[in-house]
């Protein structure tokens, strides 16, 4: 029975448990800060099983404290009670008959008491609080869905096709949507005053009823049903040749992927790095006035060669002939299964007025024992 009652205070009641599933998240936050790979954590997966397992100890404990809640004796006499005690010269009845005039209840044998506090409520909070956050966090991440579309000015793209995606990533339990409309990019604004970040017109069509206009931006999405649809940045992807001056010969022959500069570079607001054919160096791009800048190191030879998009057919530069055969300017769409933030920021602030409560009240609990100079007392634990 003893090992029962300890097993079951190990599960139910002792904290120390709780700290084996901080040690996933702290792996994955060093990883990430850190830069370095962990054994096991190269997906989701692991973090999402160390929730769900978090989730379910989180709402035994909800069930066991609820379970007591209006119960008189709700800790119980179980655990380790303090070290320190005293000793009165009054008999077991007399002792406990004065605590209970303070406000305290006995169980049964008449050994123990305690008074109802609020830290009990709180403790009972906060564990029902880190079930919610947990519950709903771990199903949103196994219904997660969220797509990238790399799109332009053109015809509509249907966003129910996995083909019009340039990347995926889907929960355990994520279906591909059969939902969303077919968008159509209108207009694209580049970054300005008005729109720093840049900007895109779209037009939505729903399988039945009226199109709809949007105008997405970065970190402003638009609701569709149960999704969100915004616009992360704007994408240029230059077709970039570079040859040997001498026999023509291409040492670079490749699509180079540009996104925006968080500080501009003089006049250029967008950069990409080459990527492959041992070539080093990358491309600058300002696309106001179609300007591209392009640095171009292999070896120990490094040229720096400036062009204008359709107006210079090539650039001869050092040993190297540059030319740009077509440019592509995209929109980066993202589209993205809405996660329940107001049930997670309830479930944080729930988790967060327990945690205060259950510190700022602390139980306060009696054993008592008679002896032969009169009754032994241990109280006041900082145990819960």
């Amino acid at each position: 029975m003893k090992a029962a009652s300890r097993l079951s205070r190990l599960l139910l009641v002792s904290p120390w448990p709780l700290l084996f599933f901080l040690v996933i998240p702290l792996l994955v936050i060093l990883s990430v800060t850190l830069n370095f790979r962990v054994f096991l954590l190269g997906s989701t997966k692991p973090l999402l099983i160390n929730n769900l397992c978090f989730a379910a100890v989180a709402g035994c404990r909800v069930l066991h404290y609820l379970g007591r809640l209006k119960k008189t004796i709700r800790y119980g006499s179980a655990g380790r009670r303090p070290r320190k005690s005293a000793t009165f010269p009054l008999s077991l009845t007399e002792a406990r008959a004065s605590f209970a005039e303070s406000g305290y209840h006995f169980d049964r044998a008449g050994n123990y008491g305690e008074k109802r506090d609020l830290g009990y409520v709180g403790i009972t909070a906060l564990y029902g609080g880190l079930f919610l956050l947990l519950a709903i966090g771990s199903w949103d991440n196994l219904r997660q869905f969220s797509g990238v579309v790399l799109d332009g000015m053109g015809p509509a793209t249907d966003l129910n096709k996995t083909g019009s995606y340039r990347t995926i990533t889907k929960g355990p339990l994520a279906a591909i949507p059969t939902s969303l409309p077919r968008m159509q990019i209108i207009k694209q604004y580049l970054p300005d005053s008005v729109y720093p970040m840049g900007a895109t017109d779209v037009a939505l069509y729903p399988e039945e009823g009226k199109a709809r206009a949007f105008l997405l931006k970065p970190r402003e999405p638009v609701s569709y049903g149960a999704y969100d649809i915004y616009m992360a940045k704007l994408v240029f992807e230059p077709q970039i040749v570079i040859k040997r001056r001498d026999n023509r010969q291409p040492v670079f022959n490749s699509i180079v992927t540009l996104n925006p500069l968080v500080q501009k570079r003089g006049v250029y607001s967008f950069y990409g790095l080459f990527q492959g054919y041992s070539l080093g160096g990358g491309v600058y791009y300002q696309p106001e006035k179609s300007n591209l800048m392009l640095v171009v190191t292999k070896g120990n030879e490094k040229v720096v060669s400036d062009m204008v998009f359709q107006a210079d057919q090539e650039v001869t530069h050092g040993d190297f002939i540059i030319s740009c055969e077509k440019m592509g300017q995209w929109s980066e769409i993202h589209v993205v299964h809405r996660r329940h933030k107001g049930l997670l920021v309830l479930g944080g602030i729930v988790a967060l007025v327990g945690l205060v409560l259950r510190l700022a009240v602390r139980p306060q609990r009696v054993w008592l024992e008679e002896t032969a100079d009169g009754c032994r007392v241990w109280g006041n634990t900082a145990e819960g």
